[in-house]
């Protein structure tokens, strides 16, 4: 009886031991959303697409803090598809926001895709193509070990975790990890030659009219972008920006939704916000794909972003 109590009590432990190692290096270093729904509630935050991900808040920090000590910049920004402006991505903001702040600086970031909806559904929030993704499903975004982003978002199994640490892959090009502040870090190990990048980055952009082509103006998207300006307004100062693209992405996307901007200037007059659209003004950027700032340029960029900060009331 003894001998098999200690086997069951070995059977019942060496797994969870397991799984704890799993949580221990997926949160260590991960190229998932682990540690966005593990970190703290959150003073001030960087919102949007992957376009806004590898905002770099330490630099934004050592800038702003003589306008605004107290706001510490943390990045939550996903990705087009896991946080458009709705229902969804508003609760989570909602959940990640400390509520006992005031002085919080709120960046939020704004682009077509964001803000438009699938033609062929109707614009109504049952139909959104977050709602079967992480930030959607996520219901605790501040808590370590995130047990239910493990069990119910991970996108790759324990084991694949295990066996990275065992077996690293070959012939990786880019590294990409999200650190303590949010920021998704990424790093380039090997580049393509600039003729294999540019045919890589030309069918991306007709990736990129193919899908904006198969979407619509979505006014429901809009009334949710200003509720969330208010709300993130009773906890500090928020600042619209539109990320700079490179031209081909740019026109694409104008061609789509020629009054973007005009809609972005009414929203942000009407909620009293600064709005600042950086394709408006010169600038020597590098894309890694037309679209993604390159890592020197973001830094460069978020530098940008910091300053106007602190120059507008």
């Amino acid at each position: 009886m003894k001998k098999s109590l200690l086997r069951l009590t070995a059977f019942s432990i060496l797994p969870l031991l397991f799984i704890g190692y799993a949580i221990y290096i997926t949160g260590e270093k991960s190229d998932d959303f682990y540690k966005r729904f593990t970190s703290p509630q959150q003073n001030s935050l960087i919102l949007g697409s992957s376009r806004a991900a590898s905002m770099n808040p330490e630099i934004m920090d050592n800038i702003i803090h003589k306008k605004y000590p107290n706001a510490d910049l943390y990045d939550y920004a996903f990705t087009w598809a896991h946080s458009p402006y709705g229902p969804k991505y508003l609760e989570s903001i909602e959940k990640k926001t400390d509520p006992d702040t005031k002085d919080g600086v709120f960046i939020v970031t704004v682009e077509p895709t964001a803000l438009m909806v699938d033609k062929t559904q109707p614009d109504e929030a049952e139909y959104y193509v977050e709602n079967d993704k992480s930030v959607a499903q996520t219901s605790l975004v501040a808590i370590n070990p995130n047990i239910e982003y493990l069990l119910e978002n991970y996108n790759f199994s324990i084991t694949n975790e295990i066996n990275k640490k065992i077996r690293p892959p070959k012939n990786v090009i880019a590294e990409v990890e999200i650190l303590d502040n949010g920021k998704v870090n990424g790093k380039i190990i090997k580049r393509n030659s600039p003729e294999k990048q540019a045919r890589i980055n030309a069918g991306k952009m007709k990736e990129l009219e193919y899908r904006v082509q198969g979407l619509k103006i979505s006014e429901n998207r809009l009334a949710y972008l200003s509720r969330t300006i208010e709300f993130l307004k009773n906890h500090g100062k928020v600042f619209m920006v539109r990320m700079p693209v490179n031209k081909v992405p740019y026109a694409i996307e104008n061609k789509y939704y020629p009054d973007f901007d005009k809609r972005m200037i009414e929203i942000a007059a009407k909620e009293g916000v600064h709005y600042v659209n950086y394709n408006d003004t010169s600038n020597n950027y590098q894309w890694t794909d037309e679209v993604h700032l390159e890592p020197e340029s973001m830094n460069r960029f978020s530098a940008v972003v910091a300053q106007d900060i602190l120059s507008l009331n």
